[in-house]
């Protein structure tokens, strides 16, 4: 949830076993704004990601007409997407706060993760990681050297944290409330959200895609 809470297979079986179900990642497109804005809605709070905000956040994710932001679809369904702003199209995320002296590579060069929800009926089994591996290859291939990204403190059992943690990112500052001049009902506190961020970094000069290594 906020800016990072997470299919490659999933579904129920008998005896509560996942079942097989193919999921496409592709490019975000205008016509997935509202389905992106509803699972938004329903995992994070009302308004977190109006319609014109999905719309908004996806022009700024765009960079001599390419596309880094993506979707998860499922049997015509939207269960996942991931925003992305390439270098040069952002100056901060949903808060203000930034550590950019941790960085180790300059905010020209420099990539935000901005968002990661995956649908709770179909987490755990891949999709977040697969939304990730898919956006660093292509800021790789951009030339971008660095993502930044702000993971939520108070996710359950610390999973916005160990999901950027395991995808290589590494933790380099923490601002609290910095989500509170965000004008959507939390989740968890209501209005304002007064849940702290967690800064991480990844160092794309250093990181490798999986299949290379495989």
């Amino acid at each position: 949830m906020h800016e990072h809470r997470g299919v490659l297979m999933t579904g129920s079986g008998r005896g509560g076993r996942a079942t097989v179900m193919s999921v496409e990642i592709r490019v975000m497109t205008h016509e997935d704004v509202r389905d992106v804005s509803a699972l938004a809605d329903r995992l994070v709070g009302d308004d977190y990601y109006t319609p014109a905000l999905v719309a908004e956040t996806m022009e700024r994710s765009t960079l001599s007409d390419q596309v880094f932001s993506y979707v998860a679809v499922s049997d015509g369904k939207l269960v996942a997407f991931r925003f992305v702003l390439p270098p040069g199209r952002w100056e901060h995320g949903r808060g203000q706060a930034l550590a950019p002296e941790r960085w180790g590579a300059p905010l020209e060069k420099t990539a935000y993760f901005q968002s990661c929800f995956v649908d709770h009926a179909v987490m755990g089994q891949g999709i977040g990681r697969r939304l990730a591996h898919r956006a660093l290859a292509d800021l790789k291939a951009l030339g971008a050297r660095a993502v930044v990204a702000h993971s939520w403190k108070e996710s359950p059992h610390g999973s916005s944290l160990r999901y950027l943690t395991r995808l290589g990112f590494e933790a380099v500052a923490e601002h609290p409330e910095y989500w509170v001049e965000v004008d959507y009902t939390c989740a968890l506190d209501g209005k304002p959200c007064h849940c702290t961020a967690i800064e991480v970094v990844l160092n794309l000069d250093q990181w490798t895609p999986p299949e290379a290594t495989s």
